[in-house]
Formats: C-alpha cells, structure tokens, sequence
C-alpha cells in the first residue's frame, strides 16, 4: 500500500518543517517507517486529542499545557488582540503581451495555450473575451506570526500565509508562472472549482519540482451549450492550492492557499448597482486550525492517517482575530481551509446570514442562512449586515469534533454546541448606513440550468471505505496511471457517492466541472445544496446523488476526499473525459510530469 511523502522525523514529535522526500528517506533506510504505514500503524501523538474537540475554548482563551504532541500547543494567548488581515490583490507583470516565452519552463504549458479548441466540438474555439493577463509566483519558506509573538515557519506562495488573492475577469486567460521555491518540497497547484486543461489542473503528479517551474494556464472559460458559452456556470468563488501526491496534507497544512475571484458582465453589474458590496466591502476569509509545537513549528504527525485537527482557531492567518466594520452589509467569501475540520459557523447575536453562493457559484437567488455548514473545501458566499448590529459580534463555530473521524451525528442531524468557540470578533463601528448595498433574501442573482434525466448517457456508483489503515474507492487505491471512469465528452452523468466507511465524513471534490444534487440520502437536498457544488459533503453513512456534464477539456482529471490525510492515503480516483466512448478502466490518455 502506498505511504506519505516527505517525513524526515518519526518520532512521536514531528516538527512539520524537516521534511525530505520518501524516496530519500528510504534510502536511508528508515524501513521501520514503511513498515509501520504497511500496517496502518499510528503513532502515540496522533492518538493525542486535538484540544477538547472544538479548539480553544471560552471567548477564545488560548489553549496551553503540555508538551510537543502530548497536550495541545503550548502557548497562551490573549484571543483578538491582532488585526485580521485581507490578503492583498496579486497582480500581472503584464496584459496582452507575454513577457517571457510561454511554455519555456521544464514543466512547459498546457498544449491547449496553443490549440483553443473544444475538445469535443473542434470546430468552436472556447470562450475568450478579454486579453491574457500573465503572473510570476514563487512558492518560498517564509515566516508567519499565527499566535501573537510567535515566529512560525510557513510555505507560502510568494511567501504569504495565505497566499496573495487572483482577481480576473471571466473569458479573460491567466498564464501563471509557478517556481517551486521550496528545497526538496514536490509541488503541484489545484485551481480548485476551474474549468482548466488537464495540465494545469494540478493532477497529483503533474509536478512543480523544486527549482523548476510550470506555466498553469488558467482558461477562465465557460463550458458551451448548444454551441454558446453557458454563462449559468460563470465562476465566482475560487480557491488554489498544494495538490502534490502524497504531500497534499503536510503542504496545505503549511500555508500553501490562496484565493482566486472571477467576474463576469453580470455579476460587475449587481456590484455596479449597489445589490452586492464592492470593494473594500468584499472580504475573502479562510478558516483553518492549527497545532503548534514548543518551538513555535506547525505540529504534524505523517503516521496519523485519521486527518489533521488543529487546538487554534486560525483565521487569515492569524490565531484568533478582530476585524473592524462598519454599521452596513458586507461581503464575505467563506472557505473552509482546514484539514480534516468540518465547521459550522453562526453569528453569536443569532442574527442570519443572506446567503448569495456555495462553492465557485453564485445561487439563483439570495436565501437565508441560520448557519453555515462547511466542509473541508466548501464555500459560503454571505451577506452579513451589521447596520443594526451590536458593537461586538462573534463568528462562532458550534460543530464539535474529537478527531479526523468527523463531527458527531449525521449530515442531517448534527450535534451542534450553542454558544459556539469563537474564531474572530466584528468590532461594529460608526453610525448607521441603510442604503449600503440592496441584495435581500429573494434577490435575483444568476439563472440556473438544470441537468434533466433524459440527458444522462451513463450512471457510476462510487463507494468510499477504509481498508488497511488507509483509504479506498470501490475497494481501490488510487492510482495516477489508471484511469477508473471515462465519460464522453458532451454527456452528463449520474453518480452516486456512497460512504461505506462507518462514522466517517468524507466531503468528495470533483475536479473540472459543477455537479447538481439531486438526492441527500432518498430526499431533496437543502435549499443551499440544491443547485451547483464542486464538493459534496458525504457525513456517516451518507449517499449522495449527482448529475455532472464533461465538456471542454480532455482528461485526465481526478475527484477525492478532501480530508486531506484521506487523499493522501489513496482516496482518489481518475476521470478521464475522452472524446469516443470507452470503457473503464483504462491507462491515462495523457500526461504532464
């Protein structure tokens, strides 16, 4: 069975930041560690709980006590005392003209920087409505004060933890040059929610090795129907990460996430009529959980296999946080970053959410919200109006979790805390300013096309279960060569996604492409579930029903579970999107080391 990359210590003690790759480490013989991964073997710090269950309790008072991987991290902290930053807007070296020959790089470019086609119908260039904007990024070591007075090694892109947010209009190409930076540290980057070719979707192996480069070539197209551009699948909301194989835990957990917004003609136009907030009103905000050892190191143990949970709260990179508001409507682009933590979030004055998106989309209309669920990778796209507000509000999490396992209860039924841990305080300021942006619960967002079962060509069932201390799909371990469902380009499909795996939660991310829930269990999804997804949330015993259209782009591709200690241990399957009908499984049809 495959194991993890890149762990130079095996203690019970693994300071994340010494790190060499597992083709070095057993070289130097360190056999006793693939032994013990071969066994599913888990280490004493991994049985360690991750503070009580729901991070650092109380108005977050830090957590402290003990020592590295026995009793949680060991510093206290005085909670909202740093400022919540908004990561800065990452700009283009140039727009139009390339500054340096693309695809002149070791990794090269995507042949279809070239060759603009429709994979499926070669007769249309996809869309493209604005000129290529071209960007430099380095993955670099860096520091970051996560806790108040603490200096913590980090991975960020262009050495920002989180890494700096892509602003780009939809039709508009984006050539990203990525350097690896980062000494004996594999690198691959996941647009996460693109509609992008296969070699810039950041397939687990197609690497950014270090010291080398790979130009990603961000399309920013649209999906055609009928031969048009469907602009019901405009995206809004995404996000980039580390997808390296085998790697994808430790390097995320490092720092390795950014943000990436799109914008099409509709959604500038309910910013340019005051319906959504613009800019500075428009927060983008990443929740994640760490752990720390003593001297100040990201803790992580590679031999834990359950998914990572973290004893603080971090919120745009800092433990804890206030941001100051004014008294009108915000927008706030929420990303679960975590590892393994499912979250649910609320507003401690019980105040709802308007509720504009899930995922990269925006709803067809604006519902409300009481609460946020957020599995690993999801989005919540919100208004959050503060006009009447008091002058201190809480973002609180009321989902309780022990360990990697998941929440307690069932995806319909969730054993919820209220009052929740707080993860950041809204200090609301100012005086009252009631005409600050329109959008109400009912607002017309944008139009959505259902996928109808008469245009299903095929139906797949994927079961998800643990075998041998690691992960499976339909009782196999992912494979990069092997392709284990091969749809035909211009078809929808029906997949049913199935957790077999006891009282696991297993939020699955589909690579390329929405997908529409039609059933949660037997029943129609909630409201928010109910139109476009790129990850669906599978909690203990779930069974999930979708429908997905393959359009543009040849594979390979990949969907998996985004516990990301479960992906790295071989819960991962290969789509291939093929022009002539095939039967699975298959070798890969393409690939881009």
């Amino acid at each position: 069975m495959p194991s993890r990359k890149n762990q130079k210590s095996f203690g019970s003690n693994v300071p994340c930041n010494s790190v060499v790759s597992r083709r070095q480490a057993l070289k130097a013989g360190a056999g006793s560690l693939a032994a013990g991964l071969y066994a599913g073997f888990s280490s004493k710090a991994s049985a360690a709980k991750g503070g009580n269950g729901n991070g650092n309790k109380g108005k977050g008072k830090g957590n402290g006590g003990g020592g590295d991987g026995e009793g949680g991290t060991p510093f206290n902290f005085t909670p909202f005392t740093q400022p919540m930053p908004v990561p800065m807007v990452k700009q283009p070296i140039a727009v139009g003209t390339a500054p340096y020959q693309v695809g002149n790089v070791f990794h090269g470019v995507a042949p279809e920087y070239f060759n603009r086609v429709v994979a499926e119908s070669p007769d249309l260039n996809y869309y493209e409505a604005h000129p290529t904007a071209f960007y430099e990024m380095r993955m670099q070591h860096a520091l970051a004060e996560i806790i108040p007075g603490v200096q913590t090694p980090v991975y960020g892109y262009d050495g920002l933890y989180p890494g700096p947010t892509f602003k780009a209009r939809v039709g508009q190409p984006c050539v990203v040059r990525h350097w690896n930076d980062l000494a004996d540290v594999e690198t691959s980057v996941h647009l996460h929610g693109g509609h992008n070719p296969a070699h810039s979707d950041g397939y687990p192996n197609f690497y950014v090795l270090p010291g080398r480069a790979r130009d990603y070539y961000y399309t920013n197209t649209l999906p055609m129907e009928n031969g048009v551009p469907d602009f019901n699948e405009a995206p809004s909301t995404m996000w980039y990460h580390d997808h390296g194989m085998d790697i994808t835990d430790h390097n995320v957990l490092m720092g390795l996430a950014g943000f990436f917004l799109t914008y099409d003609d509709l959604e500038l136009d309910l910013i340019n009529r005051n319906v959504l907030p613009n800019d500075p009103y428009d927060i983008p905000i990443v929740l994640q959980d760490r752990r720390f050892n003593s001297d100040g190191t990201i803790f992580f143990d590679p031999l834990d296999h359950n998914g990572y949970l973290g004893d603080v709260m971090v919120i745009n990179g800092k433990a804890q946080p206030f941001f100051r508001v004014e008294r009108r409507k915000y927008r706030f682009r929420f990303l679960n970053g975590a590892n393994a933590r499912v979250f649910e979030v609320r507003l401690s004055n019980g105040q709802p959410f308007i509720g504009l998106g899930k995922d990269t989309w925006l709803f067809p209309n604006a519902i409300e919200r009481d609460t946020l669920l957020l599995g690993m990778a999801n989005r919540a796209d919100v208004v959050i109006d503060f006009t009447d507000a008091p002058d201190e509000v809480f973002l609180e999490n009321i989902l309780p979790q022990d360990d990697g396992r998941g929440p307690s209860g069932t995806l319909a039924d969730r054993k919820t805390e209220i009052p929740g841990v707080p993860l950041m305080k809204f200090i609301v300021e100012g005086p009252p300013q009631p005409g600050s942006a329109t959008v109400d619960v009912g607002t017309p967002l944008r139009p959505h096309t259902q996928i109808h079962d008469d245009e299903v060509a095929f139906t797949r069932i994927f079961e998800f279960h643990r075998r041998k201390g690691a992960w499976q799909i339909n009782h196999q371990f992912f494979d990069e060569h092997r392709a284990d469902a091969t749809p035909t380009l211009g078809t929808a499909e029906r997949w049913i996604l199935r957790n077999e795996g006891g009282g696991w939660w297993h939020p699955i991310h589909i690579h390329l492409e929405s997908h529409q829930q039609i059933l949660q269990e037997g029943r129609i999804p909630p409201l928010e579930d109910h139109f476009k997804s790129d990850t669906a949330t599978l909690g203990a015993g779930t069974e999930i029903e979708i429908l997905m259209k393959f359009r543009t782009f040849k594979g390979p591709f990949v969907f998996h579970c985004h516990n990301l200690a479960h992906e790295d241990m071989r819960m991962m399957f290969v789509f291939d999107p093929r022009i002539e009908p095939t039967i699975a499984p298959q070798p890969i049809q393409q690939s881009f080391p």
